[in-house]
């Protein structure tokens, strides 16, 4: 007995070439319908039928990408073709990150010929009411990142002839207003070392250590002995711990801890001076880890050769490690901080001390002395101070050859008298 049909599984006819496929389907409005296809061999007439379906729900293939595809299919074959490859590390982990959390879930099932300005500014709102988990809404510029990759993935279709035109550079999103620096004050500074000092542990260690040599997490993290050089007083920062795309796709986790070698920006590598205080540190935790080494044998990981691990030697888990801040915050009296505060808490030490802006914006490996400004003008007062004391010196020395002072009658000069 013949098996039987399911439906929308079409029946076939032969005739004199080969063989005729039908299949039904639903217009627009519901109505149903019939669609004819024509081939030597069944799986032929399959195969086309399928082509066809596929695109009527906005699905091509790789090699026939079009502007009737999904903004998904787009996206995905944008990322594997246009990003992996042609950028830095850092930045596909990103992008695949917006992609999959973001750009997909909101636009993705839209085919991307129907992507308009206007829809877009509704989807970056959308994204700005977006919940972050955390009991808030997304960061504006988090949505400012979104809508860049967006551009980034429309521009591309552009540039090979999927589109016309981006529709995004004319679409809206929440103004992203910089928030302020934050940092510890003196107090919480003092009582955060000594509470860490006190404790002693790996992890405590890393604490004191972002305070008072100022790297980015991925760069502590990611630092191996090798890079420490306790003769010339130097550490060498050029390269960070980063989680990559597990390439083993039965893999039990999505992501994998790697050290790439490269920073932030080119010029985030830098070779740093190790303070008497900083030696102290790391000699303290390589005193810890030999004793893990003792205590775990063939256990421990030894090849990795890093300066701050996990007690067995492995990649210290960024999440777990933040956890444990918290933690160490909440037990010391502090309120909540970001860990990249300690950063900004180390850069702002150094201006206090009065330090060059130039030396310190090298120290925090910024790739210009722009962002440096940009970022810590807040906390630049001596630097406008001395802004006046500069402006003082300019008058006295404009009446130094004629009066010893600035003449008493400019005190009495109105507005008016200076072209206000």
């Amino acid at each position: 007995m013949a098996k039987r049909r399911r439906n929308g599984e079409g029946c076939f006819s032969k005739n004199g070439n080969g063989f005729d496929y039908r299949i039904s389907y639903k217009d627009e409005n519901g109505k149903r319908k019939y669609k004819y296809f024509w081939a030597k061999t069944k799986d032929e007439c399959i195969v086309k039928a399928k082509k066809w379906n596929n695109e009527q729900n906005g699905i091509y293939t790789d090699e026939d990408v079009n502007e009737n595809m999904l903004t998904s299919q787009w996206a995905n074959n944008w990322f594997d073709n246009y990003v992996i490859g042609h950028v830095k590390i850092t930045t596909i982990n990103d992008d695949r990150s917006i992609l999959d959390k973001h750009i997909i879930p909101g636009i993705g099932h839209r085919p991307l010929n129907s992507l308009t300005a206007h829809r877009l500014t509704l989807f970056y709102k959308e994204c700005s009411n977006k919940s972050n988990g955390r009991g808030g809404t997304l960061d504006p510029k988090t949505v400012k990142n979104i809508r860049a990759v967006v551009n980034r993935m429309l521009e591309c279709a552009c540039d090979i002839g999927i589109l016309k035109d981006n529709p995004n550079l004319r679409a809206k999103y929440p103004k992203c207003t910089k928030k302020e620096t934050q940092i510890l004050n003196t107090e919480d500074y003092d009582k955060l070392i000594k509470y860490c000092i006190k404790q002693g542990t790996q992890w405590d260690m890393l604490i004191v250590f972002f305070l008072c040599v100022g790297t980015r997490l991925g760069e502590a993290l990611g630092l191996q002995w090798s890079k420490v050089d306790f003769e010339k007083h130097e550490i060498r920062i050029n390269q960070q711990l980063q989680s990559v795309p597990n390439k083993d796709k039965n893999a039990k986790y999505k992501y994998k801890k790697e050290i790439i070698d490269s920073t932030k920006t080119k010029t985030s590598n830098r070779t740093i001076s190790m303070s008497e205080t900083v030696e102290k540190i790391l000699r303290r935790v390589r005193k810890l880890q030999a004793e893990n080494k003792m205590r775990l044998g063939q256990k421990y990981h030894r090849d990795l050769d890093l300066v701050f691990q996990r007690v067995d030697g492995y990649f210290t888990c960024d999440t777990t490690f933040r956890e444990f801040v918290n933690k160490r915050l909440e037990e010391a009296g502090i309120e909540h901080h970001k860990i990249h505060s300690f950063r900004h808490t180390c850069a702002t030490s150094l201006f206090n001390e009065k330090i060059d802006i130039k030396k310190v914006s090298k120290w925090l490996g910024h790739s210009c002395i722009g962002i440096t400004l940009d970022t810590y003008t807040h906390v630049l007062p001596h630097h406008l101070e001395e802004v006046a004391n500069a402006q003082d010196r300019r008058f006295k020395k404009i009446f130094s050859s004629n009066e010893k002072d600035i003449p008493d009658e400019m005190t009495a000069l109105k507005e008016d008298d200076w072209g206000a």
